[in-house]
Protein backbone atom coordinates (compact mmCIF):
# COMPACT_ATOMS: atom_id res chain seq x y z
CA UNK A 1 0.00 0.00 0.00
CA UNK A 2 1.18 3.36 -0.60
CA UNK A 3 2.40 5.16 2.34
CA UNK A 4 -0.37 7.73 3.62
CA UNK A 5 1.72 10.46 4.24
CA UNK A 6 2.38 10.68 0.28
CA UNK A 7 -1.16 10.52 -0.57
CA UNK A 8 0.19 9.79 -4.08
CA UNK A 9 -2.57 10.66 -6.81
CA UNK A 10 -2.68 8.58 -10.04
CA UNK A 11 -4.97 11.09 -13.06
CA UNK A 12 -2.02 11.32 -15.58
CA UNK A 13 -0.78 13.97 -17.49
CA UNK A 14 -3.78 16.25 -17.34
CA UNK A 15 -3.55 15.94 -13.25
CA UNK A 16 0.15 16.81 -13.45
CA UNK A 17 -1.04 20.11 -15.02
CA UNK A 18 -3.93 20.83 -13.18
CA UNK A 19 -1.30 20.65 -9.82
CA UNK A 20 0.90 23.24 -11.66
CA UNK A 21 -1.44 25.43 -12.36
CA UNK A 22 -2.54 25.30 -8.29
CA UNK A 23 0.73 25.88 -7.21
CA UNK A 24 0.70 29.17 -9.43
CA UNK A 25 -2.78 30.07 -8.06
CA UNK A 26 -1.45 29.89 -4.68
CA UNK A 27 1.61 31.48 -4.99
CA UNK A 28 -0.21 34.28 -7.13
CA UNK A 29 -3.11 34.88 -4.18
CA UNK A 30 -6.04 33.57 -6.73
CA UNK A 31 -9.09 33.28 -5.21
CA UNK A 32 -11.02 31.93 -7.80
CA UNK A 33 -11.00 27.97 -8.57
CA UNK A 34 -9.73 27.05 -12.09
CA UNK A 35 -12.00 25.46 -14.30
CA UNK A 36 -11.94 24.60 -18.03
CA UNK A 37 -10.45 21.35 -19.79
CA UNK A 38 -6.93 22.66 -19.43
CA UNK A 39 -7.20 22.00 -15.23
CA UNK A 40 -10.25 19.03 -15.63
CA UNK A 41 -8.20 16.41 -12.93
CA UNK A 42 -10.51 13.19 -13.06
CA UNK A 43 -10.45 9.81 -13.62
CA UNK A 44 -8.13 10.23 -10.18
CA UNK A 45 -7.06 7.65 -7.25
CA UNK A 46 -5.55 8.85 -3.98
CA UNK A 47 -4.24 6.53 -0.55
CA UNK A 48 -5.82 7.97 2.47
CA UNK A 49 -6.02 6.07 5.85
CA UNK A 50 -8.03 3.48 4.15
CA UNK A 51 -6.91 0.38 2.85
CA UNK A 52 -8.92 0.96 0.18
CA UNK A 53 -7.59 3.38 -2.37
CA UNK A 54 -10.24 6.72 -3.32
CA UNK A 55 -11.31 6.60 -7.01
CA UNK A 56 -13.48 8.78 -8.97
CA UNK A 57 -14.64 9.28 -12.63
CA UNK A 58 -16.12 12.73 -12.03
CA UNK A 59 -16.37 15.56 -9.72
CA UNK A 60 -19.02 14.37 -6.64
CA UNK A 61 -22.18 15.89 -6.41
CA UNK A 62 -23.39 14.49 -3.25
CA UNK A 63 -20.99 14.04 -0.29
CA UNK A 64 -21.45 12.61 3.04
CA UNK A 65 -19.44 13.64 6.03
CA UNK A 66 -18.61 11.37 9.19
CA UNK A 67 -16.81 12.63 11.78
CA UNK A 68 -15.91 16.06 12.80
CA UNK A 69 -12.90 17.27 10.96
CA UNK A 70 -14.37 15.97 7.41
CA UNK A 71 -17.16 18.26 7.99
CA UNK A 72 -14.87 21.48 8.59
CA UNK A 73 -13.12 20.36 5.56
CA UNK A 74 -15.60 20.32 3.44
CA UNK A 75 -17.22 23.90 4.93
CA UNK A 76 -14.17 25.43 4.53
CA UNK A 77 -13.83 24.19 0.68
CA UNK A 78 -17.39 25.77 0.26
CA UNK A 79 -18.78 22.34 -0.72
CA UNK A 80 -21.85 22.83 2.05
CA UNK A 81 -24.58 22.70 -0.34
CA UNK A 82 -23.04 18.97 -1.90
CA UNK A 83 -22.92 17.55 1.80
CA UNK A 84 -25.84 15.91 2.49
CA UNK A 85 -26.02 15.91 6.37
CA UNK A 86 -26.42 12.62 8.64
CA UNK A 87 -26.52 11.96 11.93
CA UNK A 88 -23.21 10.41 12.59
CA UNK A 89 -23.78 9.68 15.91
CA UNK A 90 -25.83 6.72 15.17
CA UNK A 91 -23.73 3.46 14.25
CA UNK A 92 -24.87 -0.01 12.30
CA UNK A 93 -27.54 -0.22 9.89
CA UNK A 94 -29.44 2.90 11.42
CA UNK A 95 -26.14 5.06 10.11
CA UNK A 96 -25.74 2.49 7.27
CA UNK A 97 -29.11 3.64 6.44
CA UNK A 98 -29.18 7.30 6.81
CA UNK A 99 -26.27 7.40 4.43
CA UNK A 100 -28.08 4.65 1.76
CA UNK A 101 -30.62 8.06 1.52
CA UNK A 102 -27.94 10.48 1.19
CA UNK A 103 -27.14 8.72 -2.09
CA UNK A 104 -23.79 10.13 -1.68
CA UNK A 105 -20.94 9.91 -4.79
CA UNK A 106 -18.16 10.18 -2.31
CA UNK A 107 -18.30 9.26 1.48
CA UNK A 108 -15.56 11.25 3.70
CA UNK A 109 -14.41 9.74 6.90
CA UNK A 110 -12.89 10.62 10.47
CA UNK A 111 -10.27 7.60 11.00
CA UNK A 112 -12.17 6.94 13.53
CA UNK A 113 -15.08 5.60 11.78
CA UNK A 114 -15.90 1.82 11.61
CA UNK A 115 -14.82 0.12 9.08
CA UNK A 116 -17.55 -2.78 8.94
CA UNK A 117 -19.77 0.69 8.83
CA UNK A 118 -17.92 1.91 6.14
CA UNK A 119 -18.27 -1.28 3.78
CA UNK A 120 -21.74 -1.88 4.69
CA UNK A 121 -21.97 1.68 3.22
CA UNK A 122 -19.82 1.08 -0.12
CA UNK A 123 -22.14 -1.82 -0.58
CA UNK A 124 -25.16 -0.08 -0.07
CA UNK A 125 -24.92 3.19 -2.29
CA UNK A 126 -21.49 2.39 -4.59
CA UNK A 127 -20.17 5.39 -3.26
CA UNK A 128 -16.40 6.48 -3.18
CA UNK A 129 -14.95 6.43 0.58
CA UNK A 130 -12.30 8.67 1.25
CA UNK A 131 -10.77 8.01 4.87
CA UNK A 132 -9.11 11.20 6.19
CA UNK A 133 -5.67 10.69 7.74
CA UNK A 134 -5.81 12.50 11.19
CA UNK A 135 -2.40 11.41 13.63
CA UNK A 136 -0.23 13.99 13.37
CA UNK A 137 -0.48 17.78 11.54
CA UNK A 138 1.01 16.70 8.08
CA UNK A 139 -1.44 14.15 7.96
CA UNK A 140 -4.43 16.28 8.08
CA UNK A 141 -2.26 18.60 5.74
CA UNK A 142 -2.01 15.78 2.99
CA UNK A 143 -5.75 14.61 3.93
CA UNK A 144 -6.69 17.73 3.05
CA UNK A 145 -5.19 18.64 -0.31
CA UNK A 146 -6.32 14.91 -0.92
CA UNK A 147 -10.30 16.04 -0.60
CA UNK A 148 -9.87 19.05 -1.95
CA UNK A 149 -8.52 17.48 -5.56
CA UNK A 150 -11.63 14.21 -4.60
CA UNK A 151 -14.49 17.44 -4.79
CA UNK A 152 -12.61 19.47 -7.25
CA UNK A 153 -11.32 22.06 -5.50
CA UNK A 154 -7.64 21.42 -5.08
CA UNK A 155 -6.60 25.48 -5.01
CA UNK A 156 -8.82 26.17 -2.45
CA UNK A 157 -8.01 23.34 -0.39
CA UNK A 158 -4.08 24.19 -0.48
CA UNK A 159 -4.34 26.92 0.87
CA UNK A 160 -6.09 25.20 4.07
CA UNK A 161 -2.96 22.95 4.35
CA UNK A 162 -0.46 25.71 3.57
CA UNK A 163 -1.88 28.38 6.13
CA UNK A 164 -1.62 25.16 8.73
CA UNK A 165 2.04 24.46 7.29
CA UNK A 166 2.70 27.82 7.75
CA UNK A 167 1.91 28.41 11.15
CA UNK A 168 3.93 25.04 12.16
CA UNK A 169 6.98 26.95 10.64
CA UNK A 170 5.90 30.64 12.49
CA UNK A 171 5.77 29.07 15.76
CA UNK A 172 8.86 26.62 15.48
CA UNK A 173 10.55 29.96 14.81
CA UNK A 174 9.11 31.55 17.47
CA UNK A 175 10.00 28.88 19.71
CA UNK A 176 13.99 28.75 18.83
CA UNK A 177 15.72 29.03 21.64
CA UNK A 178 13.46 28.32 23.81
CA UNK A 179 13.90 24.83 26.07
CA UNK A 180 11.79 21.88 25.82
CA UNK A 181 8.87 21.19 28.61
CA UNK A 182 7.34 18.33 29.70
CA UNK A 183 3.96 17.62 29.20
CA UNK A 184 1.35 15.82 30.56
CA UNK A 185 -2.14 15.96 28.51
CA UNK A 186 -5.39 14.79 31.13
CA UNK A 187 -8.49 14.21 28.77
CA UNK A 188 -10.43 13.66 31.75
CA UNK A 189 -9.62 10.67 35.19
CA UNK A 190 -5.85 10.82 34.00
CA UNK A 191 -6.58 9.48 30.27
CA UNK A 192 -3.82 10.86 27.86
CA UNK A 193 -3.06 10.83 24.67
CA UNK A 194 0.01 9.57 23.13
CA UNK A 195 2.57 11.57 21.43
CA UNK A 196 1.83 9.50 18.52
CA UNK A 197 -1.90 10.96 18.20
CA UNK A 198 -2.75 14.27 16.98
CA UNK A 199 -2.67 16.09 20.26
CA UNK A 200 0.33 14.75 20.86
CA UNK A 201 1.54 16.34 17.78
CA UNK A 202 0.74 19.84 18.77
CA UNK A 203 2.36 19.11 21.65
CA UNK A 204 5.57 18.22 20.07
CA UNK A 205 5.18 21.27 17.29
CA UNK A 206 4.97 23.55 20.68
CA UNK A 207 7.94 22.44 21.86
CA UNK A 208 6.65 19.43 24.46
CA UNK A 209 8.01 16.45 25.42
CA UNK A 210 4.62 14.14 26.16
CA UNK A 211 6.20 12.28 28.98
CA UNK A 212 2.88 9.30 27.77
CA UNK A 213 5.04 8.37 25.84
CA UNK A 214 4.52 7.17 22.47
CA UNK A 215 1.23 4.66 23.03
CA UNK A 216 -0.29 5.15 26.69
CA UNK A 217 -2.15 2.16 27.78
CA UNK A 218 -6.55 2.97 27.87
CA UNK A 219 -7.44 4.19 31.22
CA UNK A 220 -6.30 6.22 34.02
CA UNK A 221 -2.49 7.17 33.82
CA UNK A 222 -0.43 5.66 36.53
CA UNK A 223 -0.66 8.41 38.90
CA UNK A 224 2.24 6.92 40.58
CA UNK A 225 4.04 7.03 37.81
CA UNK A 226 3.11 10.41 36.93
CA UNK A 227 4.20 11.84 39.78
CA UNK A 228 7.57 9.84 38.95
CA UNK A 229 7.81 11.69 35.40
CA UNK A 230 6.58 14.94 37.63
CA UNK A 231 5.50 17.13 34.29
CA UNK A 232 6.36 21.09 33.73
CA UNK A 233 3.36 21.64 32.13
CA UNK A 234 -0.29 20.26 32.65
CA UNK A 235 -2.94 20.38 29.65
CA UNK A 236 -5.89 19.39 29.75
CA UNK A 237 -9.23 20.13 26.99
CA UNK A 238 -12.40 21.96 28.03
CA UNK A 239 -14.63 18.85 27.91
CA UNK A 240 -12.82 16.89 30.44
CA UNK A 241 -14.26 18.40 33.53
CA UNK A 242 -10.64 18.93 34.84
CA UNK A 243 -9.53 22.18 36.79
CA UNK A 244 -6.24 23.35 38.44
CA UNK A 245 -8.89 23.51 41.68
CA UNK A 246 -9.79 19.65 41.50
CA UNK A 247 -6.04 18.77 41.07
CA UNK A 248 -5.03 20.89 43.79
CA UNK A 249 -7.43 18.72 45.95
CA UNK A 250 -6.21 15.63 44.85
CA UNK A 251 -3.94 13.89 47.86
CA UNK A 252 -1.29 13.00 44.58
CA UNK A 253 -1.95 15.08 41.98
CA UNK A 254 -1.33 18.54 43.81
CA UNK A 255 2.33 17.15 44.70
CA UNK A 256 3.08 17.61 40.64
CA UNK A 257 5.21 20.25 40.16
CA UNK A 258 2.93 21.62 37.14
CA UNK A 259 0.20 21.74 39.70
CA UNK A 260 2.42 23.05 42.47
CA UNK A 261 3.38 25.96 40.25
CA UNK A 262 0.12 26.50 37.86
CA UNK A 263 1.67 25.39 35.04
CA UNK A 264 -1.41 24.32 33.81
CA UNK A 265 -3.59 25.42 30.67
CA UNK A 266 -6.83 24.27 28.87
CA UNK A 267 -7.22 23.98 25.41
CA UNK A 268 -10.26 24.14 23.50
CA UNK A 269 -11.61 20.44 22.75
CA UNK A 270 -13.03 21.70 19.51
CA UNK A 271 -10.16 22.77 18.09
CA UNK A 272 -8.48 19.43 18.23
CA UNK A 273 -9.92 17.60 15.43
CA UNK A 274 -8.36 16.95 12.18
CA UNK A 275 -9.48 20.40 10.20
CA UNK A 276 -8.68 23.26 8.72
CA UNK A 277 -8.51 24.85 12.78
CA UNK A 278 -5.10 22.98 14.15
CA UNK A 279 -3.03 26.06 13.31
CA UNK A 280 -5.45 27.95 16.25
CA UNK A 281 -5.12 25.02 18.06
CA UNK A 282 -1.22 24.90 17.81
CA UNK A 283 -0.72 28.41 18.74
CA UNK A 284 -2.68 27.59 21.95
CA UNK A 285 -0.87 24.72 22.65
CA UNK A 286 2.17 26.95 22.58
CA UNK A 287 1.19 29.50 24.20
CA UNK A 288 0.24 27.23 27.46
CA UNK A 289 3.54 25.50 26.92
CA UNK A 290 5.91 28.86 26.55
CA UNK A 291 3.76 31.76 27.68
CA UNK A 292 6.56 34.11 27.47
CA UNK A 293 7.55 33.49 23.77
CA UNK A 294 3.96 34.60 23.10
CA UNK A 295 4.15 38.33 25.30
Amino acid sequence: MVALAVGVVRAGAVLLGALALLAVGTACGERKEPTGAIVRIYPLTVQGAGERPTSLRAAPRRIVALGAGPRRILRALGLKKRTVPVNDELVGLQLVGQIRRAHPDLIVASEDADPLDLARARTATHASIYVEPGESLVDVEHGIDDIGLLTGRPVAARRLSAAISNTRRRVAARLSGFPVVTVFVDLGGFSTAGSRSLLGDLVTAAGGQNVAGAAPEQGAFPLRLLLKKNPDVYVTTSDSGVTLASLRADPQAKRLRAVRRKRFGVLKAGLVEPGPDLGTALVEVARILHPDAFR
